[in-house]
């Protein structure tokens, strides 16, 4: 009987070794604890979160499993990103502070940094079709990129350098909506000219 004690706890011993991790390692809550600023809905399974020290996190099943996602060209984004949104299952941008704007063409799993021109802190982003789309931001800051972000030109917003614009829709590519500080409402006929 003894050695069968032995052996099982001999066992238990190199298989609990085994799958040990070294180092520290996130426990709670998972997948990571940083704030999250917006979320991305793709359908009932599948949405992407963005937040705080560039996370990003995907759920491909409803929410049960998270993958942390932080591949920006090969190095780690540490601004705050504010805003995500996709043209389509693969093609999505996330804007944050400093000017940052990234861009995805795998569905969110490496994103490349996209040149804004500016470094106001941009705090949305909508896009009416995989090349046109706007990111606004602090100080009346608005962009329109017409080639998916390869370029971004400042759009005149009209508004004081005190007014933050903090969200940005467009129906179309000619009719959207700016909201922000002190109950501002913008609305563009002509995509924002």
């Amino acid at each position: 009987m003894k050695v069968i004690v032995k052996l099982f706890v001999s066992v238990l011993f190199y298989f609990s070794s085994v799958s040990a991790q070294e180092g520290w390692f996130w426990q709670n809550p998972l997948p990571q604890g940083n704030d999250l600023e917006d979320v991305f809905v793709f359908d009932a399974n599948t949405v992407i979160a963005v937040g705080r020290v560039g996370t990003v996190i995907k759920t491909t099943d409803g929410g049960n499993n998270w993958k942390v996602q932080h591949n920006a060209g090969g190095t780690t984004i540490t601004t705050i990103l504010r805003s995500v949104y996709f043209a389509d299952a693969n093609t999505g941008w996330a804007v944050g502070t400093g000017g940052t704007i990234l861009r995805t063409s795998d569905g969110g799993t490496t994103w490349s940094s996209q040149t804004s021109g500016t470094t106001n802190d941009l705090e949305s982003v909508y896009f009416t079709d995989g090349d046109t789309g706007w990111a606004v931001g602090i100080i009346g800051t608005i962009l329109k990129t017409t080639d998916g972000g390869t370029t971004w030109s400042p759009q005149t917003s009209g508004t004081t350098p005190f007014v933050f614009l903090n969200s940005v829709y467009f129906t179309d590519g000619d009719t959207g909506w700016a909201v922000g500080s002190g109950g501002t409402i913008l609305k563009t006929s002509d995509g924002g000219t």
